[in-house]
């Protein structure tokens, strides 16, 4: 699992910002957000332009260059801090059963790499430095790799994950779950076109992908659990497979009728029905478009995913409770800092605290 990112110079984060996923407390409710000491499920919140989506285009930058998983480059056009001409440097750390492994790099744009390094267990594996193209190599099964990527132009961390046989040890199963987790990491929107990036590759409707998965029946079921009922079947129209509708005798395409919420949960199932084998998750203004019970019963649905990190970007103050998350699993991000709510107070909150009241009154500002 993530257990903590910062990125210096990206976009409007000129200073370093941290999201610290290890920094939990012991509270003895809504213990399904945290899972292994770290955090499973949060909410982040913020005033317009404070770096919410920022924060998530910057958490999938290494979607980038380490998979050839699904890119999004229009959201990197303006990569940099335009008060900075420097660097952008990335960390992530990662703990699995076996240890944690470090990740840092540096980009000179999303896809110019400058420096890649990786530590696991506290001992440098490898290291590159792009402009001298020189490197070292502490991999067992992988010494004999030629290390010059002068003519390539590739992360040295996949050169080495695509070109070795590395031998079955500790520090390299850490290495090759770490290289798993990003290729299974996601970001997607929902706001109404299916925008995504990572996890898989190539685009289809989102129609054509609930019933490529066969499950429209599903579907009609899910939305009726959210109070929305349609009678739901697949007819195919000049050669094409879809959802319709049935009203009596009357057969509609279930777009023609749904609403935008209902598109946007429609969305929001496309992917719930993939996230079993996804590591993280990032959606960017998940309930744009969503009634207060929508909102909170698709926090519910990831909260039922056993392995699956959720990140979720909000305005919805309304869904603030110790009902659904707890004091340390909602963050504000607030002048180019990150914290959670339990951090940002010196007050010890418990369950009875109506942490919407206090967000409003300003008791978590930076």
């Amino acid at each position: 699992m993530l257990k903590r990112f910062r990125v210096k110079n990206f976009k409007n984060f000129k200073e370093e910002l941290v999201l610290d996923l290890s920094k939990v407390n012991h509270y003895e409710f809504s213990n399904q957000a945290v899972k292994n000491g770290l955090i499973k499920t949060a909410l982040i919140y913020g005033e317009n332009a404070s770096g919410k989506s920022n924060l998530g285009h910057a958490l999938l930058d290494i979607v980038l260059h380490l998979t050839d998983k699904n890119k999004n480059l229009q959201f990197y056009r303006f990569y940099g801090n335009l008060e900075n001409d420097g660097p952008v440097t990335f960390y992530y750390e990662f703990q699995f059963e076996e240890g944690c492994l470090e990740y840092q790099y540096e980009k000179k744009d999303a896809q110019e790499l400058l420096k890649e390094k990786i530590s696991i267990n506290g001992e440098l594996c490898l290291s590159y430095d792009f402009e001298s193209h020189k490197g070292t190599l502490n991999l067992e099964g992988a010494q004999t790799l030629n290390m010059d990527l002068t003519e390539k132009n590739i992360s040295f961390v996949k050169y080495v994950y695509s070109n070795t046989v590395l031998v079955k040890n500790r520090t390299n199963l850490i290495f090759e779950k770490f290289m798993e987790y990003v290729e299974n990491m996601l970001w997607f929107s929902s706001l109404e076109r299916n925008y995504y990036q990572g996890y898989k590759t190539g685009s289809e409707s989102v129609a054509s992908g609930i019933i490529k998965l066969g499950k429209v029946e599903a579907f009609q079921n899910f939305l009726r659990q959210l109070g929305i009922h349609y009678q739901l079947f697949v007819k195919e129209v000049e050669c094409e497979k879809a959802i319709y509708c049935r009203f009596g005798e009357k057969e509609v395409n279930f777009y023609s009728v749904a609403s935008r919420g209902t598109c946007s949960i429609t969305l929001f199932y496309y992917w719930l029905i993939q996230l079993e084998k996804v590591s993280l998750v990032f959606i960017d203004e998940f309930d744009a478009f969503y009634h207060n019970n929508l909102a909170l019963a698709v926090v519910q649905e990831l909260l039922r995913l056993p392995n699956t990190q959720s990140i979720l970007t909000t305005h919805n103050t309304d869904i603030m409770t110790n009902d659904l998350l707890r004091p340390d699993c909602y963050l504000r991000i607030q002048n180019g800092k990150l914290k959670s709510f339990s951090e940002a107070t010196t007050k010890e909150l418990r369950k009875a605290h109506n942490l919407q009241k206090m967000y409003n009154a300003g008791a978590f500002d930076d």
